[in-house]
């Protein structure tokens, strides 16, 4: 099982990644996935569990940007 600090330093360093990327689309996304950050620690109450939700919202976007 993957520690908590990894699953920490994975999502701060992908946050860090994207929110440096300069197109429009991505950064729609970003947005997107700020506004809902605070939701999935209301709805989340394992850090887990909100940590791998921010990593899957994270992958979506990262699929965006890629295509």
């Amino acid at each position: 099982m993957v520690s908590l600090e990894t699953l920490r330093d994975t999502v701060t360093r992908i946050e860090t990644r994207l929110g440096r990327v300069s197109d429009v689309e991505v950064q729609k996304l970003m947005l997107a996935y700020r506004e809902l950050v605070p939701r999935f620690r209301a709805d989340l109450e394992d850090e887990r569990d909100e940590l791998l939700a921010r990593g899957v919202a994270l992958m979506l976007v990262q699929h965006v940007w890629k295509r």
